[in-house]
């Protein structure tokens, strides 16, 4: 338990540090900065254990929202963000469980033991939701149909196929 709790802290360490060193410092130049904004800490948050309680799946997402927020300037956008992420990931995953805890691929991290249409899913549908709120209220809603809009897509199509990449290069099972 202690284990998972320090490998837990670790990969939101990782991303943090990826997140500010590396991915808020590429710029496009000031026309097209809006459009390159990948979040990959949410990947924290869709990655933590499918059975943990519900409680402190919000707890645990506020926090690291909070800890995003602090380090980004963003004003608590992200806690607000992650805490809902957190609350509706829950219901998402309620039967994940139950569906897994029989297989006998222990190596494998959650997300993994599921098809790739569901993960895919899974990770795209709160990766979506995550742009269109955080645009939405970063900008309060002006210019969103003409810049917000592509904002989303293409900051949700470069942050879905770094979290896919992250994920396997993170989390690929030994062969042993």
């Amino acid at each position: 338990m202690i284990g998972d709790i320090f490998k837990h802290l670790g990969l939101l360490l990782l991303l943090v540090v990826i997140q500010i060193l590396v991915l808020d410092n590429i710029n496009f130049g000031n026309s097209l900065a809006f459009l390159f904004q990948p979040q990959i800490v949410i990947m924290f948050v869709l990655l933590l254990p499918a059975n943990i309680n519900h409680i402190w799946l919000i707890i645990i997402a506020f926090f690291a929202g909070l800890l995003l927020d602090s380090l980004c300037n963003t004003y608590g956008i992200n806690a607000a963000i992650f805490t809902l992420i957190g609350f509706l990931r829950f219901y998402f995953t309620a039967d994940v469980e139950n569906e897994i805890s029989g297989r006998d691929e222990d190596k494998k991290i959650w997300t993994s033991k599921k098809s790739k249409v569901w993960k895919w899913t899974y990770f795209l549908g709160f990766i979506v939701l995550y742009q269109f709120l955080f645009v939405l209220i970063d900008t309060l809603g002006k210019n969103f149909f003409t810049l917000g809009f592509w904002a989303i897509i293409v900051s949700s199509i470069v942050t879905f196929f770094l979290i896919l990449i992250l994920e396997d290069l993170l989390f690929k099972p030994s062969k042993s």
